[in-house]
């Protein structure tokens, strides 16, 4: 069978398995280029398929039409929202996560909370320990000794008759006064001491009488260092029993009258140029005069005394 070359041979559409929506037509020309496959035949061949032009044209299927709105019934209304203001339920397994994120969230700030107490407290207690190990070398190298003091004298006045009962009677009021010098010795080679006597108390009493008050002088005693000084307490008002009127004036017949002197006095130590906070100084001193008088002359004297500094020795 020879086939002409002006000639052409049209097939019938071709059915694929896409639902018959392939086909196959000829070309109206060779110029059409859209999607189309041509080819040309010059010269007869055997093959009857190589000389004819062949049209591939695929078309997409059609999507079926929506279905038609439902009509509203009788009574019933149709509202039409647009879609980004529709609110939506969000689905049970959103709030599983939300409970889960916020239990762990919950831990976190536990956790982390935990890490700062811990971060604070082993800085606290390593400050402790850095303050406690130099504290430790300052008393090692320093070696601090308590200061020492002693009343050298003390001048009474305001108190003379008050044994003679003939004299003076029973309810008569004293106004005592007291001048005690007082010898303080710091005996510290690299401490000196400052005493402030804006908040000091000197008190002096009889048999747990209290007759006078007064006030420690502030000054600077450095190390290694000797001074004395006055301290004056004045009382006034003062009555005495029968009994202790008895015994003051026995006791002054003896040569032998007792007084406490109690001293507190704020001190701060002063290394170099570092100095201390405030600390309490307390001294008791029991002084025993031969007279109740102002040249009364101080018999013996014992002080006992207590600074809240470290260690310190005697």
């Amino acid at each position: 069978m020879q086939i002409d070359s002006n000639e052409r041979l049209e097939e019938q559409p071709m059915m694929h398995g896409n639902g018959g929506h392939g086909r196959v037509h000829p070309a109206a020309s060779s110029s059409d280029f859209s999607g189309e496959m041509n080819q040309s035949v010059s010269a007869p061949s055997s093959d009857p398929s190589s000389s004819p032009l062949y049209s591939f044209h695929f078309e997409k299927p059609v999507p079926p039409p929506p279905p038609p709105p439902k009509a509203a019934q009788p009574g019933e209304y149709v509202v039409q929202v647009p879609k980004d203001k529709v609110f939506r339920v969000p689905p049970p397994e959103n709030a599983r996560l939300f409970e889960h994120y916020t239990r762990r969230a919950k831990r976190r700030r536990r956790c982390s909370c935990a890490r700062v107490c811990a971060c604070l407290l082993a800085a606290l207690l390593t400050l402790a320990v850095l303050l406690a190990a130099a504290a430790g070398v300052a008393y090692l190298v320093l070696r601090p000794k308590r200061p020492a003091y002693a009343v050298q004298a003390l001048a009474v006045s305001g108190l003379a008759g008050v044994g003679n009962a003939s004299s003076t009677p029973a309810t008569a009021a004293f106004s005592p006064g007291f001048a005690a010098t007082v010898r303080a010795d710091n005996p510290n080679g690299r401490i000196g001491v400052h005493y402030d006597g804006e908040k000091s108390l000197v008190s002096v009493s009889y048999d747990g009488v209290l007759l006078a008050g007064g006030a420690w002088p502030a000054f600077y005693q450095g190390p290694r260092n000797v001074t004395v000084f006055v301290a004056k307490a004045k009382g006034s008002g003062i009555r005495f029993s029968e009994s202790v009127r008895g015994q003051m004036a026995a006791a002054e017949r003896l040569r032998s009258v007792p007084f406490d002197v109690d001293v507190e006095v704020p001190v701060r130590l002063r290394i170099g140029r570092v100095r201390t906070w405030a600390v309490p100084a307390r001294a008791r001193c029991a002084v025993v005069v031969d007279r109740l008088a102002a040249d009364g002359k101080v018999v013996s004297a014992s002080c006992h005394v207590k600074v809240r500094f470290l260690s310190w020795r005697k």
